[in-house]
C-alpha cells in the first residue's frame, strides 16, 4: 500500500486513527509517543497539521492495562508529554509542546474459545479469553464499543477462516468490522476475507499492531484510516465512535504493509519467543 499525503474532503477536522495499538512493557512510553506523533503527521502536509487529529485505539491483552497507568498521570506536571482527560473516561489527550495531540482511546483484546482475536475498541470493561467469538462479540456491542475481528498471520486458515466466514454472515449489518495489520506483508495476497466482508457492506478498520519487541516503539501511528469532516472539539471519540457504530464513516486507508524481510524476521522472533514462553512455563 503506498504512502501518500492526503487533505480533507470536508470541512472540519481530519482525524487519522490507528486502529490496533499496543503498548508493550519494552517500551519506553515517552519515545513511543513521539515516535506515534511524528508518524501521524507524515500523513498530511504540514499546513493541515493543526486541524488534524491523531487518535491511537489501544489493544489491551488480558491483563494489560496501560491506558490505567497513563490515566493515574493525567494532570501531573511533566517534560514531554503531558496528559489530561476531556470528560470521557474511555480517552485520554496525550500533548506535547512541539509534536502537538494525540488521542488515546481504552480497548481491549480478547481471544476467544476458538484462538481468534476480537478487538473491543472504545471500551474500559474487561473480558475474560476464552469465550466463543459470537458470544464475545455480542457482548462488546452490548458494552458499547467497536468489534473488531483482526487478521493475524496463520489465524484464519482451516477451521478459523470457516469460523470467520461465519461471523461475516451473522454480523452482515455493518456492527463488525474486519482488521486489517500493518504487519501483514506486502508480497502476501489480500485475505479473501475482506472482499467477502465487503460485498456485504462490512468495512475494514486497519491498524499498525506493534509486536512486543523494542524495536516496535516506532509502530503506532504507521498505519490506519483517515475520516474526514468531523467537528471541529477537543476529543473527537464520541462523535467518530458513534460514527462507525452506524456505519456512517468513510474510511480512507494510509500506510504501508510491510517488507517481505521484515515481515520474516518478525515471524520468526515470534515463533522462538512463544516456543520460550511455553517452556518457560512448563519449567
Amino acid at each position: 500500500m503506498p504512502h501518500t499525503q492526503t487533505t480533507p474532503d470536508a470541512p472540519g477536522n481530519c482525524v487519522f486513527v490507528d486502529a490496533h495499538v499496543h503498548i508493550h512493557d519494552c517500551f519506553d512510553i515517552d519515545r513511543f509517543l513521539d515516535a506515534a506523533a511524528m508518524n501521524f503527521r507524515t500523513q498530511v502536509p504540514a499546513e493541515r497539521v493543526r486541524e488534524s487529529r491523531f487518535v491511537l485505539c489501544l489493544t489491551e491483552t488480558c491483563g494489560a492495562n496501560k491506558f490505567g497507568v497513563l490515566s493515574g498521570r493525567a494532570g501531573s506536571p511533566a517534560d514531554g508529554w503531558q496528559l489530561r482527560t476531556d470528560g470521557d473516561r474511555r480517552s485520554l489527550i496525550a500533548a506535547h509542546s512541539r509534536l502537538g495531540e494525540m488521542e488515546l482511546v481504552a480497548g481491549r483484546q480478547i481471544v476467544t474459545a476458538e484462538k481468534l482475536e476480537v478487538l473491543a475498541l472504545g471500551t474500559r470493561q474487561e473480558w475474560d479469553d476464552g469465550l466463543p467469538a459470537e458470544a464475545v462479540i455480542r457482548s462488546v456491542l452490548e458494552a458499547g464499543a467497536i468489534p473488531v475481528l483482526p487478521w493475524g498471520f496463520g489465524k484464519w486458515l482451516g477451521r478459523r477462516r470457516r469460523v470467520i466466514e461465519s461471523l461475516i454472515e451473522t454480523f452482515d449489518d455493518g456492527s463488525v468490522y474486519l482488521g486489517d495489520n500493518g504487519g501483514r506483508s506486502a508480497v502476501l495476497p489480500t485475505p479473501p476475507e475482506f472482499a467477502l466482508a465487503q460485498a456485504r457492506g462490512i468495512q475494514v478498520l486497519p491498524g499498525s499492531d506493534p509486536l512486543p519487541f523494542e524495536s516496535e516503539y516506532s509502530r503506532a501511528g504507521s498505519f490506519g484510516f483517515q475520516v474526514d469532516g468531523l467537528p471541529v472539539k477537543d476529543g473527537v471519540w464520541p462523535i467518530l465512535c458513534a460514527m462507525l457504530q452506524r456505519d456512517e464513516a468513510k474510511l480512507k486507508p494510509f500506510g504501508r504493509l510491510e517488507s517481505p524481510i521484515r515481515f520474516a524476521r518478525n515471524q520468526i522472533a515470534m515463533q522462538y519467543r512463544s516456543r520460550f514462553s511455553s517452556r518457560k512455563r512448563a519449567a
